[in-house]
C-alpha cells in the first residue's frame, strides 16, 4: 500500500515538474529520494521501477521488430517455394510429337538422342491409346466420348521430356525440332 501511495506521489511530482515524458533516470531517483519513505522500500521502488521500465520498452520494440522481420522471411520463403515449384513443373516439361510418315524405328531413334541431350533428366513414350485415354478424361464426358468407335488420335504418339533444373529449357526445344521427324515441340507451360 505504502508503494502504491509512493508510485501515485511520484506520478504527480513528475507532472508538476513537466517531465513525464521525458524524464530521465536521475531526476526519477531524485524525485523518489524526496518522497517520505523507508530507505529500504525507495531503493526497492528505483530499482523495481527502473528495471522495467528499461527492459518493457525495449522488449516490446524488438518484438515488434522481430515479428515484421519473420513475416518478411515467410512470406518470402513461401513465395519462392511456390515459384520454384511451378517453374519445375510448367517450365521443364516438353512434350514432342512426330510427323505423320515417321515409322516406329524413327521414333525409337528420335527418342534414343533426345535422352542422350545435355540437360534431359527423361524421355517417356506416350502412346496413341494414352493420349486418347488422357484426352478423353480431360476434355469429354462420358457420354460424348461413347460416340467414338475408334481412336481419333491413332497416330498420336509422342514423347513426354523433363527438363533438368539447371538445363536451358529454350536450347533443348531448339535442338529437339531440328530433329528429322519432329513434327512440333510444345513447352507445357505455354500449352495449358
Amino acid at each position: 500500500m505504502a508503494i502504491c501511495a509512493g508510485a501515485s506521489q511520484i506520478s504527480l511530482a513528475v507532472k508538476r515538474s513537466g517531465m513525464e515524458n521525458n524524464m530521465n533516470e536521475k531526476t526519477y531517483v531524485d524525485a523518489v529520494k524526496s518522497l517520505t519513505m523507508p530507505h529500504d522500500m525507495a531503493e526497492e521502488l528505483i530499482e523495481n521501477s527502473l528495471k522495467s521500465k528499461h527492459t518493457g520498452k525495449l522488449l516490446f520494440r524488438y518484438s515488434r521488430l522481430a515479428a515484421a522481420v519473420i513475416a518478411i522471411l515467410v512470406l518470402t520463403a513461401v513465395g519462392t517455394t511456390s515459384h520454384a515449384a511451378y517453374q519445375l513443373y510448367q517450365t521443364k516439361n516438353l512434350d514432342v510429337f512426330f510427323a505423320s510418315d515417321v515409322s516406329r524405328e524413327q521414333i525409337d531413334a528420335i527418342g534414343e538422342e533426345i535422352a542422350l541431350m545435355d540437360g534431359v533428366y527423361s524421355v517417356r513414350f506416350v502412346s496413341a491409346d494414352e493420349a486418347w485415354s488422357t484426352f478423353k478424361n480431360a476434355f469429354l464426358t462420358d457420354e460424348l466420348a461413347s460416340e467414338f468407335k475408334e481412336n481419333p488420335l491413332k497416330d498420336s504418339y509422342s514423347y513426354r521430356v523433363t527438363v533438368r533444373l539447371d538445363a536451358d529449357a529454350g536450347e533443348i526445344i531448339r535442338q529437339i525440332s531440328q530433329l528429322e521427324g519432329v513434327r512440333h515441340v510444345t513447352d507445357l507451360r505455354n500449352a495449358k
